[in-house]
């Protein structure tokens, strides 16, 4: 038997088999269009749909002297009611078992068709945008047969949940996740866990970018991988922010090429560290977030414990028209919890907030600084805001300091933890007593 009828076979068994069994309609997940246009195929599963909705009441909606009584001559279009009778006598009563199989077989051929047609229109002269647009719709088409989840029964995961355990109890300070700079924020938290959707929050210039890098390095010190997004920054200034942090060496100095033998000393240190982390930059301006999903799907594979660092959400892009950018934001937010949960990793987005910041007595962010960044108080699994002071307030007592302000943690709670931000060096530091009462001596609060 050729391809041929070998696809008009399996089209004829997704038909059969909802035809036997009226409960596959809700498992069908193909359209009128996925069947091949040079049979008649598509339209019957759209008489078979339409009698389902009328009938849905009625043991069997595709009772064929019904559909006769109700529709009459417009049956004819299809061959009349002896074509449904043909279609179910000609298939095995196994095709109900094989339904998602035969599916498959015709979502298949229909994106082989809409490749084909994709082609001959960019050849005839087509622009990249059609181009893109076309690859989107026929992704689209092509995961309507892709694997779902499956239910789980709540006594199987007793066992798996048990390994979970054991795997926590031999982690050293209770930290579960990907670690992050601060160890305040590693006790709250237990790190950046898998699956979660965590975003950090701030205004500009208060340090996000360095938050992020200095963020990368702590968690790829245990060999861990780091993908990360940077719209805003090329990649060489996202390395020279890294070594900086990593050395303690002034920023301003690297630019401006004029290092001691001191400078070079602490630069070949950090090169040396960095050199050897597991970290990937995409430094494409106005990225999208289709492509942050191929890219993690790359170095998952490779890499299968990755985090994702995305600086910053307002640079982000879809490959698909809508409306507004609000309606765009809402669908990027929506995709970045997916990403984290469909790879099982961390997910940490930078934000931009709103100006309202900037206009109230207290500056510091609350939830509802980030509403105009599509729907991200309620896919966020954790929420960060990055707050300074002597951002304000130049003769702050806080001065040096940064605020990470936990103000949603699904499943850790919220509160606050403060770092020293060594801007010059572009590098936060933890809290200790030897700098606690450095920061006392000169009056400063810690």
């Amino acid at each position: 038997m050729n391809n041929y009828n070998y696809l008009y076979e399996a089209e004829i068994n997704v038909l059969g088999a909802i035809i036997k069994d009226k409960s596959l309609m809700e498992e069908c997940v193909l359209r009128e269009d996925s069947f091949n246009p040079e049979w008649n195929n598509g339209l019957i599963l759209q008489v078979l749909q339409n009698a389902y909705k009328r009938f849905a009441d009625r043991k069997d909606p595709f009772y064929i002297p019904d559909m006769i009584k109700h529709w009459g001559e417009d049956l004819n279009k299809i061959g009349g009611g002896i074509a449904l009778i043909d279609i179910s006598r000609s298939v095995p009563e196994s095709s109900a078992s094989m339904f998602k199989h035969y599916m498959g077989i015709v979502n298949e051929a229909h994106v082989q068709r809409e490749t084909e047609r994709a082609a001959r229109e960019i050849y005839s002269g087509g622009s990249l945008d059609d181009m893109k647009s076309q690859i989107v719709r026929i992704e689209e088409i092509q995961a309507r047969t892709s694997d779902g989840g499956e239910l789980v029964r709540i006594s199987d995961l007793i066992k798996r949940h048990t390994s979970v355990i054991i795997k926590r109890s031999q982690n050293p300070g209770g930290v579960t996740g990907r670690k992050s700079c601060s160890n305040d924020l590693n006790d709250l938290t237990k790190g950046h866990q898998d699956g979660d959707f965590i975003v950090v929050g701030a205004r500009p210039s208060v340090g996000k970018t360095a938050y992020i890098c200095n963020e990368i390095l702590a968690s790829t010190a245990d060999g861990s991988a780091a993908l990360l997004i940077s719209g805003e920054d090329g990649d060489m200034n996202i390395l020279e922010r890294m070594i900086a942090a990593a050395s303690r060496l002034e920023l301003a100095r690297m630019k401006s090429g004029k290092m001691t033998n001191g400078d070079w000393e602490r630069y070949g240190y950090a090169a040396e560290i960095i050199e050897g982390r597991e970290i990937f930059i995409d430094d494409t301006s106005a990225p999208t977030v289709e492509s942050i999903r191929r890219n993690v799907a790359k170095l998952i594979r490779k890499f299968p414990k990755l985090t994702l660092y995305v600086d910053y959400l307002q640079h982000l892009r879809s490959e698909k028209s809508f409306g507004s950018e609000r309606e765009m934001y809402k669908y990027i937010s929506y995709e970045l919890k997916q990403i984290a949960r469909d790879f099982d990793i961390p997910v940490v987005c930078l934000a931009a907030l709103s100006r309202k910041v900037d206009e109230r007595n207290d500056k510091r962010p609350v939830m509802s600084d980030i509403r105009d960044c599509g729907n991200i108080e309620s896919d966020a699994d954790v929420v960060i805001f990055l707050y300074r002071d002597d951002y304000y307030n130049a003769d702050s007592s806080r001065k040096g300091l940064m605020d990470l302000i936990v103000a949603k943690g699904r499943n850790v709670g919220t509160g606050t933890v403060s770092m020293v931000f060594d801007k010059p060096c572009q590098s936060l530091l933890n809290i200790d007593e030897k700098i606690k009462q450095k920061r006392k001596d000169k009056g400063l609060a810690s």
